[in-house]
């Protein structure tokens, strides 16, 4: 449950308390025991929404489902209290009614509803057979109550489609993120290894051209020349042609404008992860000009970075999420920054580390952070993360005019390949 709805069910329940209020004037009768049951309901709510807690979102479901049914309670325990069974208390059955239909279908919406107001009807029409009964009041809130479910039923019918593509939506993303990040990793991987192989073959022809003073240890060289050769041969028929790229799809330079680029991608996590209460938005500080470079890898890297912002809000009931856009020097900059809780000073040693997660709930793959900074680098850029007392912000740089490839020191595994940072 988000602030939102939080607000909502306070709303409502205040408005069924000035209902009752309102009908029990001139009666000896007084709502302040159900006053102090409501708030009581609604600050324990309250503690548990805006602190983000629980934070196993099967936990807060159910969370929300308990205080949606204690709101349905509420309001049968105030038209009882105060002995108003055709007045409008009963209506405060409809918000909770509707947000239950939202988080668990029509049907649970539809009987939030209806057996309220059924067994009211039920218990008037046992009431009826005294001398004071009203059977025709009894049939009016049945049917009354029959009206009510459509409601919550009519919600939740309308919002399965929208569930079902946002769900379709969320599962393209997120295979078309893991799959580059995957075949990212063990392009890297599988480069590594045939550098090393590079690396052993290159050493072992020095060590062959030394002076050959001892046979016997001339023809050990040579067998480790050959062998080192050898698997350099088989990794070269497995990788093929591209062992020699940094992953196994080059970039390619088409004409990006960033501006564009970076309201697509926040459109699609936005649809892909519909995260309940955090706010996303998109400011342009100052503007860049079109550039040529590799479209996908600045995607990707960006995609990567807001889906893990949105979900550490998400996480925790709500957020922001504020994506900035700015020109500096030579550079184009995206920051993107979120109050998800930050990153603690563990994790933050291992943050660009492959299958490293600062979320060990999540289920991903923990390879969005370090292959985007791969994916940035092969175009020339970076990608740096800051966080600090709750709040995270990471900094995607993108030059604006062609650069060379940036190598970290830690991947280059010889000394003939040209290192960065």
């Amino acid at each position: 449950m988000t602030p939102a709805l939080w607000t909502l069910r306070a709303v409502n329940l205040l408005l069924v308390l000035a209902a009752a209020y309102l009908g029990a004037r001139g009666k000896a009768v007084s709502v302040a025991l159900p006053a102090f049951a409501a708030l009581a309901v609604l600050g324990a709510s309250a503690g548990a929404v805006f602190s983000g807690r629980p934070g196993d979102p099967r936990a807060r479901r159910l969370a929300s489902a308990a205080f949606c049914g204690a709101d349905i309670l509420l309001v049968m325990w105030v038209a009882q209290w105060t002995q108003q069974w055709a007045g409008i208390i009963d209506l405060g059955v409809l918000a909770p009614a509707v947000m239950l239909a939202l988080d668990f279908g029509a049907a649970a919406g539809g009987l939030a509803a209806v057996v309220p107001a059924l067994f009211t009807a039920a218990l008037l029409i046992a009431m009826g057979s005294g001398p004071n009964g009203n059977p025709g009041l009894a049939w009016t809130l049945f049917l009354r109550g029959l009206l009510f479910a459509l409601a919550p039923v009519a919600a939740g019918l309308a919002l399965g489609p929208a569930r079902s593509r946002a769900a379709a939506a969320a599962r393209e993303t997120v295979a078309r993120l893991r799959a580059a990040q995957v075949g990212e990793y063990l392009s890297f991987a599988l480069f590594q290894l045939r550098d090393y192989a590079i690396t052993i073959t290159s050493l072992s022809e020095a060590i062959a051209l030394a002076p050959r003073d001892d046979p016997r240890q001339t023809e050990r060289f040579e067998r480790l020349r050959k062998a080192a050769a050898e698997l350099s041969v088989k990794l070269s028929r497995v990788l093929g042609d591209q062992s020699a790229l940094t992953t196994a799809r080059p970039p390619t330079a088409t004409a990006v404008v960033l501006g564009s680029l970076v309201d697509a991608c926040v459109d699609e996590c936005r649809e892909a992860f519909a995260p309940d209460g955090v706010q996303v938005s998109v400011l342009v500080e100052s503007a860049t000009p079109p550039i040529h470079s590799d479209r996908r890898s600045i995607e990707l890297a960006l995609l990567s970075v807001l889906q893990n912002s949105l979900e550490a809000c998400a996480s925790r009931g709500g957020g922001a999420v504020t994506v900035l856009l700015r020109r500096e020097g030579g550079n184009a900059e995206i920051e993107v920054s979120d109050d998800g809780g930050g990153v603690s000073e563990t994790d933050k040693l291992t943050l660009f580390e492959p299958f490293a997660s600062a979320r060990r709930g999540s289920h991903g793959l923990g390879l969005g952070l370090s292959m985007s900074r791969r994916f940035l680098e092969r175009i020339g850029g970076a990608l740096r993360i800051k966080s600090k007392g709750g709040y995270t912000a990471a900094l995607l740089v993108v030059p604006l005019e062609r650069e060379l490839p940036k190598i970290r020191l830690e991947d280059s595994t010889w000394a003939g390949r040209r290192a960065e940072h």
